[in-house]
């Protein structure tokens, strides 16, 4: 291809997801496999643009805007700082599959983009205002390098299946593999790798010993500190990521519930487990509540709530969703998260534990809502982190307070909250 059939290609993509409100990777994905005639090379370097722009979403609205024109996918990709206006124009007129030519509209706009030194603050952080004032509130004098951290590129994480494997062998086989690749700092059985890579052909992936998972996420599965011959809930399980965590922590002793709402993305388990080695797995459809609370009501001496929430902590993985999110939607959400606090409470025993997790970076849906457990549920006390995590957890970043706030600033990790309530012996008041 040649460099302008590769920015006709971005364009296309770009369009296709503001259009279709699609997710980035999926919209790429689908144009790779209908463009045959695209090289490797030219793949990676569509891609790359795509995600750059992405990336830049804030600044080059706010340039545009500026400009006084109205924002078009052609003009996202072309209000770029560091590219000439006479570079567009020669790749707009080159013919051979490039875009169309620049419009008098288009050229008057990009005549006059503005000094980004006075951009402000929601523009540079590539966040809609109405969040950037949100999450303002979250990180106060760090806000800058957070919303940085938040808008750059996430590595790739693996969680290691202790059922059928340890790290440190898993290690060798990727390095033996080719693939570099580290330690998590922070969960004992996380694996980084940098760049990305393709794991649907490793045999690490395909026999289960490996799942993609980042840190964050580990370690709000890691805080339930499940037990072999225990009863676990997962109340919120979607695709099953920290099920399959849970399975390996109770050493596939014991019963595990896995139960959400949404049918297809339970469905997504099946195989899962199936590879992952997972027998103590019991799937729950979308009406299971009411016969899971007459089966276990009082009895689960763990519950996990890895609630839906907006998503922002994982805005680094998916760049286009920040622009989709709508604060009016919050207080639904907020209801919902609630709703789910109080099922998950009925199900702990005395003295079991009820973890609520989110990966969001609002606080509404983080510490608020633990306030609002703990007013609400005076049967239930604060679990301080140092003593909710099992052996293997032993960083000092992590181990300080009752609330786990991860970021990718601080920590290397999505966005992510967590925090474990225990439910006092006596069943009353603490």
């Amino acid at each position: 291809m040649t460099p302008a059939a590769r920015l006709a290609a971005s364009i296309e993509i770009i369009a296709e997801i503001l259009q279709r409100a699609a997710a980035a990777d999926r919209v790429v994905t689908e144009w790779q496999r209908r463009s045959r005639f695209a090289g490797a090379k030219d793949r990676r370097a569509v891609s790359e643009t795509v995600y750059a722009v992405l990336r830049e979403q804030g600044m080059r609205r706010w340039r545009v805007e500026q400009a006084g024109a109205e924002l078009t996918p052609r003009l996202l990709v072309f209000a770029d700082a560091a590219t000439p206006l006479h570079v567009w124009q020669e790749l707009c007129t080159a013919g051979g599959y490039g875009p169309p030519a620049l419009d008098d509209t288009e050229i008057a706009a990009l005549s006059k983009l503005p000094s980004d030194e006075d951009a402000p603050l929601w523009a540079r952080a590539n966040l809609p205002p109405s969040v950037a004032e949100m999450v303002q509130a979250t990180f106060g004098v760090h806000t800058e390098m957070e919303l940085a951290a938040l808008n750059g590129r996430a590595p790739l994480d693996l969680r290691v299946n202790t059922l059928q494997a340890n790290r440190e062998t898993v290690l060798e086989q990727l390095r033996a593999d080719g693939i570099a690749a580290a330690a998590t700092p922070l969960s004992p059985i996380g694996i980084r790798i940098p760049e990305r890579v393709r794991l649907d052909m490793n045999s690490l992936y395909r026999d289960g010993l490996i799942e993609p998972q980042d840190e964050a996420a580990q370690l709000a599965g890691l805080l339930v500190d499940a037990k072999p011959d225990e009863t676990v809930v997962d109340l919120c399980a979607g695709a099953g990521g920290k099920t399959l965590l849970l399975a390996a922590c109770m050493r596939n002793q014991g019963v595990l519930q896995a139960c959400d709402n949404d049918a297809r993305r339970l469905a997504r388990l099946v195989p899962r487990l199936e590879r992952a080695g997972a027998r103590n797995i019991v799937i729950r459809d979308a009406d299971a509540m009411p016969a899971l609370l007459a089966e276990l009501e009082g009895r689960a001496d763990r519950v996990l709530l890895d609630v839906p929430c907006s998503g922002s902590g994982t805005w680094r993985r998916n760049p286009e969703a920040r622009w989709r999110y709508d604060p009016a939607s919050l207080d639904e959400v907020l209801r919902r998260q609630r709703g789910l606090l109080e099922d998950g409470a009925k199900l702990v025993r005395p003295g079991g534990r009820l973890v609520y997790a989110t990966c969001s970076i609002l606080p509404a849906e983080n510490g608020d809502q633990a306030d609002w457990f703990l007013a609400h549920h005076a049967e239930f006390t604060a679990l301080p982190l140092a003593e909710a995590w099992p052996a293997g957890v032993t960083d000092q970043r992590i181990r300080s307070g009752d609330r786990l706030n991860l970021t990718p600033y601080r920590h290397g990790t999505d966005g992510f909250f967590a925090a474990a309530f225990q439910r006092q012996p006596s069943g009353g008041q603490a």
